[in-house]
């Protein structure tokens, strides 16, 4: 009976474990230069998701909770601002023509945890700011993909984080035809789908595979979108401002 009991509280302690590791993420920001520092989602009363020691060794933890503080704070904008902010569903968040895509569950409201895909990084206390905190393959990446087309793409990807109340997913291959920037040929844009949302936190992948020269500047031409179960081992954790 002992044994038993010594069992259960074994499986306890390791379902326990395994349930708070689960949406718990850690990094390092190489070029970490203050003390501790908070990782927050920007709002008038910052939502504290993580963290970063003077090591700049990085923790961020998605609770359940959070996602219903994420609705509570678009609906309280909605009512009082001038900028209305619309949820999307999985078919809005993962767009692509319905007869090229098969989508489970596509009206699904669906939660992303970062504007931009970045988090603020401060002192809340002191409301000192240090930057912002992205998700990403590497530094130039960075820097040329979210430079909104001022820049040359590069190969490379950025993660972003989910939640849905239910199962959902959106798999498949969309293609696009569009015209160059000379506007004498066109080119044929590919955004290939594997998205699987468990119900709670999801991990998506968003990657750029393909480029492609259009008049003077490199462009994305396949764009992968994949759900993950971990983060890449490559992912960096960048700190910018």
């Amino acid at each position: 009976m002992e044994m038993r009991n010594h069992i259960i509280v074994l499986l306890t302690l390791v379902f326990f474990i395994t349930s708070c590791a689960k949406n718990t993420y850690t990094g390092t920001v190489k070029t970490w230069s203050h003390n501790k520092a908070e990782i927050a989602i920007p709002a008038d009363k910052p939502i504290i998701i993580g963290e970063i020691d003077k090591k700049g060794n990085v923790v961020i933890k998605l609770e359940e909770e959070l996602a219903e503080n994420l609705k509570s704070i678009r609906l309280e904008s909605n009512k009082s601002g001038n900028i209305k902010m619309k949820n999307k569903t999985v078919r809005e968040a993962f767009y692509c023509k319905p007869e090229t895509v098969i989508v489970n569950n596509g009206d699904e409201n669906i939660e992303k945890v970062a504007f931009g895909s970045r988090f603020v990084v401060a002192n809340i206390n002191k409301e000192k700011l240090y930057g912002y905190l992205r998700l990403v393959s590497s530094k130039t990446f960075n820097e040329s993909y979210f430079a909104l087309g001022k820049k040359d793409f590069v190969k490379g990807f950025y993660i972003d984080f989910f939640y849905v109340e239910k199962d959902a997913s959106v798999n498949g291959i969309c293609k696009t035809k569009t015209y160059t920037m000379d506007m004498k040929s066109t080119v044929e844009l590919i955004h290939e789908y594997d998205i699987n949302l468990k119900k709670g936190w999801n991990i998506v992948k968003i990657e750029i595979v393909e480029t492609y020269v259009d008049g003077e500047k490199r462009t994305p031409l396949k764009t992968v979108m994949t759900t993950v179960k971990e983060l890449p081992e490559n992912t960096q954790f960048i700190l910018f401002n």
